[in-house]
């Protein structure tokens, strides 16, 4: 999501009309000019398998796409709406206050996007070359991870979780180790 010049934020009804300051983190609010919509005046719909947002009273929007504003440090508030252009539609800071349909499809985008395979177990793991190549089990299936430069494509998260890159860019999730047997619990304490 990209962030304009300094203005103030403002939530916006179906008609453009400003409804008053929403609590943003003050870093946003001073770097962003973000418009806040409120909940009541977005509707979310698929025609023709395109994902469209309507401001009631105001506009429609084809081809938008959803991301979470804060995805791993609040991932359940703030979600935001950009056009096909990539353009910034607006925010809105709780999803479950849209209406059942629209919920639906945000939480469908979300899942598209934010798809991240959690490991259930660590099967095997060799190195070569700086290349870890991981056979894991994930609670989508079994698949093989492959990461280079593990420096560089590991993000350690809250609650011991650790989030593996792979050289596709697709994303893997270790939970805690206490949540993982004790052989693939030593596998990734060596290899980590």
């Amino acid at each position: 999501m990209r962030c304009r010049a300094a203005v103030s934020v403002e939530a916006v009804d179906g008609a453009g009309a400003g409804v008053g300051k929403e609590e943003l983190p003050e870093s946003m609010l001073e770097q962003s000019d973000l418009r806040i919509l409120a909940p009541q005046s977005v509707q979310l719909f698929r025609a023709g398998g395109v994902t469209r947002l309507t401001l009631k009273d105001d506009r429609s929007y084809r081809f938008v796409r959803v991301y979470r504003a804060f995805p791993v440090s609040d991932p359940n508030r703030w979600v935001a709406f950009l056009d096909g252009a990539g353009k910034d539609i607006g925010l809105i800071e709780n999803p479950e206050e849209l209406d059942e349909a629209s919920r639906r499809v945000v939480a469908e985008e979300i899942e598209l996007r934010y798809f991240v395979p959690v490991v259930c177990s660590v099967l095997s793991v060799r190195e070569e070359f700086g290349t870890v190549y991981w056979k894991v089990k994930t609670d989508r299936g079994e698949t093989q991870v492959i990461a280079r430069n593990l420096r560089d494509n590991l993000l350690e998260l809250p609650g011991g979780r650790i989030l593996v890159t792979d050289v596709n860019g697709n994303r893997f999730q270790f939970p805690d180790l206490s949540r993982l047997d004790p052989a693939s619990a030593e596998i990734i304490i060596r290899n980590l």
